[in-house]
C-alpha cells in the first residue's frame, strides 16, 4: 500500500497511492534494536500519489535492515533512495585502502566496498561464503587454502532480493565478463625491460604514435592476426612493430586495452557472422585486459601475459607505451559493478535524478565522488605498476574534474617521473561547475597535463567542407606563427607548449587522405601526397608534442567513413605495404626535430624569442634560432605557384620538402606545397 525510501541519513520519503488523514496515524521506523517515530515535514501530491517527507533525529545506518510502519495502514521494508548522492554519504564512507583481493598460497583476502548492502556473499568455484561488514562501507573475508585460478563473483542484497555482480577491482575475467579469477601475480610474465628509458626526456621530446592493436595486424595472413601476440611477433617484420621502430617515434599510444563491451571475445575471425568490431571506448572492467585481443580469452592468465609480453617487447625497442583510458562513461551503467553495489553513486544526474549524457554514451561518471575517483586513480596506478605503462591519454577529459586529474598526475609522477598525462580537453556541457572541469580553458590549473589541440588540427587540415592551410586555404602568416610556437588554442594560451598535442589526424573523424577526397574536387594522388607532407611536417616541426595516427603517413583511408568505431577490418585494418606513402619524409622530419633542440622548447618567452616571422616575405617565412645559436629558416608553401628564394652565401638546404638534404644554395625554387628548411 506504500513504499519508503532512504533519502539521506535522517530523511525518509514515503509514497502512498491513496489519501489518508495521516495526522491521526503514527509513522514508525524499526530495526532489530530500536524503534523511533518519524516526523512529517512536507507533503506533496505527485500524479495520483502522495509523497511524505519525513525526518528522524538519529542517523540511519544504510547497511542495516529497517521497516517503516504506519499505524492502522501497515508496514514495509525501507528501501534505498538517493542517500548515495549526498555529500555526507561521500565523505562519511570514503575508504582509503586497498580493495579487490590479496592472494597468497595459504589464503586469499577479499575486500568489497558498499555502504548500502545488507548482505554480501562471494561465490568461489560454486561455493558461497558470507563477507563481514567492517566499517566505512568495507566488507571483507579471508579464505584459507590456495585459490590460484579460482573463479569468483559476488551476490549481494541491498533491498529485498539478492543480485549478482563482478568485482569492481577484478584483474582477470572469463570470456565476455562472466566471472572473475584469482590470480597469483608472481606467476604472470616477468618483465625484462622497465619503463621507457631516457634520462633527458621531457614531454616536448615525445613523439606519439596512436595504434589500435587489432588494426595493426588484422590484414596480416596469420592465425593470430589482431592479437597482442601477433603484434609482439612483428618486431622483425616490415609491418607492425617492425615498421614502427624505424620511424623514430618515442611513444606508442595503444587504443583501449581494458575489457570493453560491443564485441564477442570468443569470435576473432572477421568472416564469422558473430564477429563484432569495436574501438573499445566501452569500459566494462577497468583493471582487466581485454580478451578481444587475446588468442585464448578463456584462460585467466593468458590475456594478462600476452599484454605484458607486448608492452615488454615495445619497451625493448626503446619506445614508451601510453594507454588510452576512458573514465568519462561506461558501456552499461546498469551492469557496471560499482553502480550495482552502490546504486545512484557512480554517475552524474540532473535535478530530476535522470542520468546526464554529456559523453553521448548514456551516462557520465561522477569523478568528483571520492570512491569513483579512488577507482580511477587506483586503476591508473595499477596499470603503471603492474603493466609498466608510461603515460595515459584520457578520453573526453573535459568530463573529468580538475582535482582527479591533478591527483593522477602527482601520484603517477611519484612512481615514474617521466609519466605522460594528456587528453581531450574539450569544453563540454557537463553537470559540473565549469571552473572544476579538466578542459583546456582551465589549462592554467592543470600544469604538465597535455591537451589535444583542435585549434592546431582545424587550422592545418580544416574540417568537412572547410579545408585548412595544408589543403591550400589562404591563412594569415601570424596564424601559422601561432601554430609553430605551439602554445595557442582557440580560447587562449597554454602555460607552455608541452600542454599542446599537435595533430591533424587521430582515430576520430576522417583520415587526412579521405578529407582531401571529400573537400577537394578532382584532387589527384600526387596532390594529396604533397598536402599530407605539409600537414605532417607542421605537426613534427611545431613546438609542443607531435601526435600521429597510425598509417597517417601511409595515406590511410577508411573509404570515406568518418566514424569507423564499429566497422570491420576492411575499413579499420592498416595496410603497411602501400606503394605511395610519405614514410621516409616522416622519418627525416623526426630526425630533424631530434637533432635541433630549438624545435622542442616549452617556455613561452624563449619560444617567442627563438621563432620570428619575416614580415616582408611573400611566402610564410620564419627564423628559428636553435639552442646552440644555429639559425634555421623555415619557408612554408601550400600552393603550386612558383617562388624563387635567394639566400646569403654558405646557406645549406637541410630539408627539401620531402627528404633531408645537405646542399649549399644561394637560390632555390619552390614549386609545390611543403616545408623547406635552410641553415645558415
Amino acid at each position: 500500500m506504500f513504499n519508503a525510501y532512504l533519502e539521506d541519513f535522517n530523511d525518509i520519503k514515503i509514497i502512498l497511492d491513496r489519501e489518508d488523514d495521516l495526522n491521526n496515524y503514527q509513522i514508525l521506523i524499526m530495526n532489530n534494536d530500536s524503534q523511533s517515530q518519524l516526523t512529517i515535514v512536507k507533503k506533496e501530491y505527485v500524479y495520483n500519489n502522495i509523497h511524505l517527507y519525513c525526518h528522524l533525529e538519529d542517523e540511519i545506518e544504510p547497511n542495516l535492515d529497517y521497516k517503516v510502519k504506519i499505524i492502522k495502514i501497515g508496514e514495509t521494508n525501507l528501501q534505498l533512495g538517493k542517500i548515495t548522492r549526498s555529500k555526507l554519504f561521500d565523505k562519511k564512507y570514503f575508504f582509503n585502502d586497498w580493495l579487490g583481493f590479496k592472494y597468497t598460497k595459504e589464503s586469499t583476502k577479499f575486500r568489497l566496498w558498499s555502504p548500502v548492502c545488507k548482505e554480501v556473499k562471494i561465490v568461489i568455484n560454486d561455493i558461497e561464503y558470507c563477507l563481514n561488514y567492517i566499517n566505512k562501507g568495507l566488507w571483507e573475508i579471508e579464505i584459507n587454502g590456495d585459490l590460484d585460478g579460482a573463479k569468483y563473483y559476488y551476490r549481494y542484497r541491498i533491498n529485498d532480493i539478492f543480485n549478482r555482480t563482478l568485482d569492481p577491482y577484478a584483474i582477470s575475467s572469463s570470456t565476455n565478463n562472466d566471472v572473475n579469477y584469482v590470480i597469483d601475480k608472481n606467476k604472470t610474465y616477468q618483465y625484462q625491460y622497465g619503463f621507457y628509458q631516457n634520462d633527458k626526456f621531457t614531454n616536448n621530446d615525445a613523439i606519439i604514435y596512436e595504434l589500435n592493436i587489432r588494426d595493426a595486424t588484422s590484414k596480416i595472413d596469420s592465425l593470430e592476426a589482431g592479437t597482442y601476440d601477433c603484434l609482439s611477433d612483428s618486431v622483425n617484420t616490415n609491418y607492425g612493430l617492425g615498421y614502427i621502430k624505424k620511424l623514430g617515434i618515442t611513444h606508442l599510444q595503444l587504443m583501449p586495452i581494458f575489457a570493453f563491451g560491443g564485441v564477442n571475445e570468443d569470435k576473432h575471425n572477421s568472416a564469422d557472422p558473430e564477429f563484432k568490431y569495436n574501438w573499445g571506448y566501452n569500459p566494462m572492467q577497468y583493471n582487466v585486459p581485454s580478451g578481444f585481443f587475446s588468442k585464448n580469452p578463456s584462460d585467466p592468465y593468458e590475456r594478462i601475459n600476452e599484454l605484458k609480453r607486448l608492452i615488454d617487447t615495445i619497451h625493448s625497442l626503446l619506445i614508451g607505451v601510453n594507454m588510452d583510458v576512458v573514465f568519462n562513461h561506461v558501456y552499461d551503467n546498469n551492469w557496471f559493478p560499482l553502480e550495482r553495489l552502490v546504486p545512484g553513486y557512480t554517475f552524474r544526474t540532473d535535478e530530476r535524478g535522470y542520468l546526464t549524457n554529456s559523453s553521448w554514451c548514456g551516462n557520465d561518471l561522477r569523478t568528483e565522488h571520492l570512491m569513483v575517483r579512488k577507482l580511477i586513480v587506483d586503476s591508473i596506478k595499477y596499470y603503471q605498476s603492474f603493466y609498466k605503462i608510461d603515460g595515459f591519454r584520457f578520453d573526453l577529459m573535459g568530463l573529468i574534474d580538475i582535482d582527479t586529474m591533478n591527483i593522477i598526475k602527482e601520484e603517477t609522477k611519484i612512481y615514474n617521473p617521466l609519466t605522460m598525462i594528456y587528453g581531450e580537453g574539450w569544453n563540454m556541457n557537463v553537470d559540473m561547475v565549469e571552473s572544476l572541469s579538466a578542459n583546456m580553458n582551465n589549462s592554467s590549473r592543470l600544469k604538465d597535463i597535455g591537451f589535444f589541440n583542435d585549434y592546431f588540427r582545424n587550422t592545418v587540415r580544416g574540417s568537412f567542407n572547410n579545408s585548412g592551410f595544408a589543403m591550400g586555404k589562404n591563412i594569415n602568416k601570424y596564424e601559422i606563427l601561432k601554430l609553430l610556437r605551439g602554445y595557442s588554442h582557440y580560447n587562449g594560451e597554454f602555460l607552455s607548449s608541452n600542454q599542446s598535442l599537435n595533430y591533424v589526424e587521430c582515430h576520430d573523424n576522417y583520415t587526412f587522405y579521405d578529407l582531401c577526397k571529400v573537400n577537394i574536387q578532382n584532387v589527384t594522388l600526387s596532390q594529396i601526397i604533397d598536402y599530407a607532407r605539409l600537414s605532417i611536417g607542421l605537426v613534427i616541426l611545431s613546438q609542443g608534442i607531435p601526435f600521429i595516427h597510425a598509417g597517417e603517413e601511409l595515406l590511410r583511408s577508411k573509404e570515406l567513413i568518418d566514424n569507423s568505431y564499429n566497422q570491420d577490418d576492411k575499413i579499420n585494418g592498416i595496410n603497411w605495404f602501400v606503394d605511395k606513402n610519405i614514410t621516409e619524409s616522416l622519418i627525416d622530419l623526426i630526425k630533424i626535430r631530434k637533432e635541433y633542440s630549438g624545435f622542442r622548447n616549452s617556455d613561452k618567452s624563449k619560444i617567442n624569442q627563438s621563432i620570428l616571422l619575416d614580415y616582408y616575405h611573400e611566402l610564410p617565412k620564419y627564423r628559428l634560432i636553435n639552442n646552440d645559436n644555429t639559425i634555421l629558416q623555415i619557408i612554408i608553401s601550400n600552393s603550386y605557384e612558383t617562388f624563387d628564394e635567394y639566400f646569403a652565401p654558405e646557406t645549406t638546404l637541410i630539408f627539401d620538402g620531402e627528404r633531408i638534404s645537405e646542399r649549399k644554395v644561394q637560390k632555390y625554387t619552390i614549386t609545390k606545397p611543403g616545408i623547406y628548411l635552410f641553415k645558415k
